[in-house]
């Protein structure tokens, strides 16, 4: 299995996201426990319908400060791997929705923004987020 050391590049739609610092892609389902009348502890677990969501770090404001929130597109982050010979991963979200944009300026650092998506299936049975070699 390759280990993957660094962001190459990543886009929301045709909008290059520059300098990318952090991305993080969680999937996630909300249990719901159930129990009978007279039980002290969950006899069940069921899963309720999946949510992913990522939040991508970039490094300036300029591109994000130009995203409409609400704006749906698919988000491509290019993982470069961190030995020799292996191939490039193609991360994306499909029809990705940008909640979120949040700015920081720091006094002796460059300005970040951190930008956060949601997305979920179309039709409730596909997987909104893949993930292969280029």
């Amino acid at each position: 299995m390759a280990r993957y050391a660094r962001i190459q590049s990543a886009a929301f739609g045709s909008t290059d996201l520059p300098l990318p610092v952090s991305v993080r892609i969680c999937r996630q389902a909300e249990p719901n426990a159930a129990a009978g009348d007279g039980d002290l502890y969950a006899t069940s677990v069921q899963i309720g319908p999946g949510r992913t969501t990522a939040e991508l770090r970039i490094r300036g404001t300029a591109t994000a400060e130009s995203l409409a929130l609400g704006r749906q597109d698919n988000l491509k982050i290019t993982l470069a791997p961190g030995q020799d010979g292996a191939p490039l991963r193609e991360v994306r979200l499909i029809d990705a929705v940008l909640v979120a944009v949040e700015l920081a300026y720091e006094q002796t650092a460059m300005a970040t923004a951190i930008l956060r998506f949601v997305a979920e299936a179309n039709n409730g049975l596909t997987e909104p987020v893949t993930a292969e070699d280029a």
